[in-house]
């Protein structure tokens, strides 16, 4: 059995959401403690991992735990190594939640949802193993990822702002990524090529 799937990365991530989780349910920890934000980025690196871990909430986990799954799902059909998977979540998480910091934003930051992102501009990158047009896909992942918070934004929400522009960045951070490993390195991405995966596509549709 090979442990190097996306299946088993979505794993990890959600087991270590939970965990963190349920320390802050029972007050063993608080998000201020694991999420990041301006002003403590060269004092405590590590917040930069711990933020994407650690939610606001049940419902913020369970959103982000389906979005997980989903993206998890459509890379393991698609043949992506795990460890690729697990890199684009954290990388794009990280580059995504830079140019708020910067900008000295007052907001403490948390959630999965800019690693998840990436992962679905990843995912739509990787649809041309099935010879399907990724910009298309793409579009159709931003409409999913963005509605919500734009709706919000129109009524004025300062915080909704900045969640839509960081759920489209991190999908387009996710693309690139994804363009840079099968430019660069593509048998890190996976074994599977394209002719072997359109008779598969033609089943799942009949």
């Amino acid at each position: 059995m090979k442990f190097d799937t996306p299946l088993t990365a979505t794993l990890i991530i959600a087991a270590i959401c939970v965990f963190i989780f349920c320390l802050e349910s029972y007050n063993y920890v608080g998000r201020e403690e694991f999420g990041v934000r301006s002003g403590v980025m060269t004092e405590e690196p590590w917040r930069f991992l711990t933020f994407e871990f650690t939610h606001d909430g049940v419902d913020h986990l369970l959103m982000n735990l389906l979005g997980l799954m989903l993206a998890g799902f459509l890379a393991f059909e698609l043949g992506i190594r795990g460890s690729v998977f697990l890199a684009v979540f954290l990388i794009a998480g990280f580059l995504t939640v830079m140019p708020p910091l910067l900008t000295s934003c007052p907001y403490t930051f948390v959630g999965a949802s800019a690693g998840v992102c990436g992962l679905f501009g990843a995912v739509a990158v990787w649809f041309r193993r099935y010879g399907l047009p990724s910009l298309l896909i793409l579009s159709l992942f931003f409409f999913a990822l963005t509605a919500d918070p734009m709706v919000e934004a129109l009524s004025g929400s300062s915080g909704a702002v900045i969640e839509a522009f960081m759920h489209s960045f991190g999908l387009i951070l996710g693309a690139g990524l994804a363009l840079i490993c099968e430019g660069i390195a593509p048998l890190w991405v996976g074994k599977i090529k394209a002719p072997e995966l359109k008779p598969r596509l033609r089943k799942y549709g009949g």
